[in-house]
């Protein structure tokens, strides 16, 4: 079963960017659900990294990885 992981990329006042991962996201998020939940983000405006406020969204996404683990044999 594939892992799902939201990434949310934001500017901060300061100029640099951070970065919000939500695991176990819903594989079925769509860009306008993403997009209403990083507006409240900034809206709330409650996630201040190194007192620097979030300013604006730079990027987001839906990330799917999957993972195949493999028995191991001595011989």
């Amino acid at each position: 079963m594939p892992e799902i992981k939201a990434t949310m990329a934001f500017r901060r006042a300061d100029g640099k960017n951070s970065t919000i991962t939500v695991t176990d996201a819903n594989a079925s998020l769509t860009a306008a659900a993403l997009n209403t939940v990083m507006d409240t983000i900034l809206t709330k405006n409650v996630f201040a990294p190194e007192a620097s406020d979030f300013t604006e969204k730079v990027s987001g996404k839906l990330i799917s990885t999957t993972t195949q683990d493999f028995a191991m044999i001595t011989v």
